[in-house]
């Protein structure tokens, strides 16, 4: 487990703390003896590989597909021969929270927490006054077209 240095207070350390009691009830299994138990379930809808579990297992990164994360849960509770649908606090007689429900719960806060400000872009300028107009618009020789009427450029008289 990473220290605390390494791997501070968050929603990843809390994640990375719950697997690995289960890597710790698994017999704390070598990264090859995980990946060989993954890659001989061909039923599981994830893989893993060494360098992922051992990834996610110092807090470096947390898988984006909870099939991976699955599949290795699914790997300690068959090392360890428990159930990954087992109560996660048995003596809580309120709780029915599995072990990998608790698991899926700390993955998501992982995922959900959004470290810094949220990104935005600027506000859209306002498109830029009209020009006021200029001069007498009564005065067909005005220097800016009339804007109603239709005057001719030659002179009343």
């Amino acid at each position: 487990m990473p220290s605390k240095d390494v791997l501070p207070e968050g929603p990843r350390r809390a994640f990375v703390e719950e697997l690995f009691t289960h890597y710790r009830e698994a017999g704390r299994p070598t990264l090859r003896q995980i990946e060989s138990w993954i890659r001989d379930n061909e039923d599981l809808p994830g893989t893993a590989s060494t360098e992922t579990i051992r990834r996610v297992l110092t807090g470096a990164v947390v898988p984006r597909t909870w099939a991976t994360v699955d599949a290795i849960l699914q790997a300690f509770c068959a090392l360890a021969d428990r159930s990954p649908d087992e109560d996660r606090w048995p003596e809580d007689n309120w709780s029915e929270v599995t072990l990998r429900g608790e698991l899926k719960k700390r993955w998501n806060a992982v995922l959900d927490d959004y470290e810094g400000d949220v990104p935005t872009l600027p506000p859209k300028p306002s498109p830029p006054p009209a020009p006021a107009p200029r001069g007498n618009f009564e005065d067909p020789w005005a220097d800016v077209a009339p804007a109603r009427g239709n005057f001719d450029e030659e002179p009343p008289f």
